[in-house]
């Protein structure tokens, strides 16, 4: 199934416009995140945000999407000298950026729709001297600019929720990466037995020009294109924190209205998922 091109152009323009933004004003240290945090412990984090200057709090937050980043790293498991990444939907580079940090042997490629995210990626990987290792490009991760068999790792944190059918993705990853290969998956999913479950993921998706999707299609799909479900991780109860904390802060990007109650009540879901690439 091809992709409306209207849709990836919505997607585009949405991180286009994403410039001097919430996120970015987070990021003291140059690693701008586009995903969720994780707050183990949700009255003690809502303290520490009380007690903080205005830059304090910044950073709480911050860190604790830098704590996301650095969980689902352990499930790609320890990259062989040499290995290569797909990071899909890949923003303005944060997760490769602390990734070539921990890796000093990994190259890294990044695809994004959006022409100044991948600019921007690419300032931040030269500032750092990471020019040659890790590289950023305006491509979509359903229509990948790299050879069959490129890669042995693929990381997609909070970038399906844009794919409208995910077997889309799971089949162009699977031709993009080598037989084996280790695939690790975050996503918001939607928990179709919640009564607000609808109402919560129009909200998001007008918001983010997103399709949030169950469960059952990322088991249902990657199994279809060849992925097999290594394990599940539900990250709910910490992202949920997160997002009280953003709430707590008053000087978010006002998705918080919707987000910081759909996590709380379960009607979406935080996942992470770790796949392998059947030989």
């Amino acid at each position: 199934m091809k992709t409306d091109p209207r849709w990836l152009a919505r997607i585009a323009a949405l991180y286009d416009s994403k410039r001097r933004d919430f996120n970015w004003r987070l990021a003291a240290d140059g690693v701008i995140h586009h995903h969720n945090g994780l707050a183990y412990g949700k009255a003690a984090f809502l303290r520490r945000l009380r007690r903080a200057s205005p830059e304090g709090a910044d950073r709480i937050i911050h860190d604790s999407e830098t704590a996301l980043s650095r969980l689902g790293f352990r499930y790609l498991g320890r990259p062989a000298p040499g290995a290569v990444l797909l990071d899909a939907g890949c923003g303005r580079g944060g997760s490769s950026l602390l990734l070539a940090a921990k890796y000093p042997r990994l190259a890294i490629r990044g695809v994004t729709l959006s022409a100044y995210q991948a600019a921007a990626a690419r300032a931040a990987a030269k500032a750092r001297g990471l020019g040659a290792r890790v590289r950023f490009s305006r491509a979509s991760m359903l229509d990948l600019p790299f050879k069959k068999g490129s890669f042995d790792l693929v990381w997609a944190c909070e970038s399906t929720e844009h794919v409208p059918d995910l077997r889309d993705f799971f089949r162009e990853a699977a031709r993009a990466a080598r037989p084996g290969a280790r695939l690790v998956v975050i996503a918001w999913v939607l928990n179709p037995a919640h009564p607000r479950a609808a109402g919560f993921a129009a909200l998001t998706d007008r918001a983010y020009v997103t399709r949030v999707h169950p469960e059952e299609e990322y088991l249902r799909a990657a199994s279809a294109e060849g992925w097999r479900l290594r394990l599940k991780k539900d990250l709910t109860g910490p992202t949920a924190a997160y997002w009280a904390g953003r709430a707590a802060l008053k000087s978010g990007s006002g998705t918080e209205a919707f987000m910081a109650p759909a996590f709380a009540s379960r009607a979406l879901l935080y996942r992470l998922y770790s796949y392998d690439l059947v030989e």
